[in-house]
């Protein structure tokens, strides 16, 4: 357990250069424990064979009738040839003298080499011995000392130790090396997840040396496009929440110059403060108008939160054309005087709902009439362009600063707050053209060109 539990806590290029080093070492004792074998095989197999020539070639001699070493074999016992090499010639039940190999009995089978100890009790001296029969019944006997193959068998054994203790010390220093610079994006990852978890984003994997389509890559590129969702969410979450205490702030400030107000009054007339019926009537009428000035604001706020609410699949088909119409000519009953150029495409037809988008075409209308001059020309074009309605609304009018346009959509916002508070503006217009434009699938956008004058396109999908 202990040591399982001490592995678990190992870093990952420790665990892998241990492996690599006991995976080595077990390929390596494997493939020497063979080659030993082949190699120890080999050589008996040429120890053998040098053995079987030799018999054969004291056959051969003995049926020429030449004599082994000039005279018979069996009064000398064993003959040395060449430091290592034992031969005799054995009649019946005879068996070598003198020191050499000790004859095994029984007898081995003829040309099968067999592996003898030395005749002397003291020696640890090996043989390899093999025997033939010759025609008149004599043995032919040959042996050789497997001292010197042992000892090439233990120099090659030595060799290879050798080899594979410094292969050792060498797989282990370029192993941690190659294993510590393979991993290092690894460890980069863990760095930039440690100063993630710390709060800092913004650290990203980057190494030129990291193939996109490696596993070390991937986990990478997924790492840092991780981060960027979560920097963005983060960066969204931070601007809702600075866009939400704004509008608390704003829909406040609404709320409270109304509603200060028609304290004003109430106090006035609790008092005794009003002279008359005609001061009270006066009261009266101007605290009616705050309220509804509230009850504009409350129903703008609660139709902004219901567009979050609002299913598409409810939308039906409208007649955008007659809306912008109809829209357009309640607007000019409003202002006869304003010059009016409305060019209305036919037959052009959304999917929406249709009291939403009248009241998109109101508001844009009602921002002309609120911020510009009544004699301001107000040109109004329906049309049709790659499968999609295009309503542009333009006037002539004083324009919008460059510093106000990406404001233009944000709730409460006024590039002049006084003026549009006395014009009895509440900044949610154009907030509200945007959230049903979104809502039908739509785009909303303004241009204010530095000359002056204004231009308001929305655009939604024909069906």
């Amino acid at each position: 357990m202990l040591r399982a539990r001490w592995w678990r806590n190992r870093p990952l290029r420790t665990r892998i250069s241990i492996l690599l080093i006991v995976l080595f070492n077990g390929v390596l004792t494997v493939t020497s424990i063979v080659t030993f074998s082949v190699l120890r095989s080999s050589l008996y197999k040429e120890l053998d064979h040098r053995l079987t020539t030799t018999t054969a070639g004291m056959a051969t001699a003995d049926s020429a009738g030449v004599g082994i070493g000039g005279k018979d074999s069996t009064e000398y016992g064993w003959l040395r040839f060449g430091g290592d090499l034992y031969i005799a010639l054995l009649s019946g039940d005879e068996r070598p003298r003198g020191p050499g190999p000790r004859f095994p009995d029984p007898p081995p089978p003829t040309d099968t080499p067999v592996t003898v100890p030395a005749a002397g009790s003291t020696s640890s001296a090996e043989y390899r011995l093999a025997v033939a029969r010759l025609a008149d019944g004599r043995t032919a006997v040959a042996a050789v000392d497997t001292a010197a193959t042992e000892a090439a068998v233990r120099r090659a054994v030595l060799v290879v130790v050798a080899v594979q203790l410094l292969a050792d010390v060498v797989l282990a220093v370029l192993g941690v090396l190659v294993v510590r610079r393979s991993l290092r994006p690894l460890e980069d990852a863990a760095r930039t997840a440690d100063r993630v978890a710390a709060g800092d984003f913004a650290p990203r994997l980057v190494d030129a040396r990291i193939g996109p389509k490696t596993e070390v890559g991937r986990l990478a590129g997924a790492l840092n496009r991780m981060l960027d969702q979560i920097h963005t969410a983060l960066a969204a979450r931070d601007a809702s929440e600075e866009r939400l205490r704004l509008f608390v702030a704003d829909a406040s400030h609404e709320l409270r110059t109304p509603l200060q107000s028609i304290r004003g009054y109430g106090e006035l007339y609790q008092q005794g403060a009003l002279p008359d019926t005609r001061a009270v009537d006066e009261a009266v009428e101007r605290m009616l108008a705050e309220v509804h000035r509230m009850t504009r604001l409350v129903e703008s706020l609660l139709m902004l939160a219901r567009f979050d609410e609002d299913d598409p699949d409810e939308l039906e088909p409208v007649d955008l054309g007659r809306v912008v119409t109809e829209s357009c000519r309640d607007a000019a009953a409003v202002e006869p005087a304003r010059p009016w150029a409305v060019t209305v495409a036919s037959e052009v037809t959304v999917r929406g709902d249709e009291a939403q988008l009248r009241g998109v075409v109101a508001n844009l209308l009602a921002n002309v009439r609120m911020h510009t001059p009544a004699d301001a020309t107000c040109s109004v074009d329906l049309s049709v362009a790659d499968g999609r309605a295009v309503l542009r609304v333009a006037d002539e009018g004083p324009g919008i600063p460059a510093e106000a346009l990406p404001h233009v959509f944000d709730r409460f916002y006024r590039a002049d707050r006084s003026r549009s508070r006395a014009r009895g503006g509440s900044g949610l217009g154009l907030s509200i053209v945007a959230a049903v434009a979104d809502l039908h699938g739509g785009t909303v956008r303004v241009d204010s060109p530095p000359g002056g004058g204004t231009l308001v396109e929305l655009t939604l999908p024909v069906m």
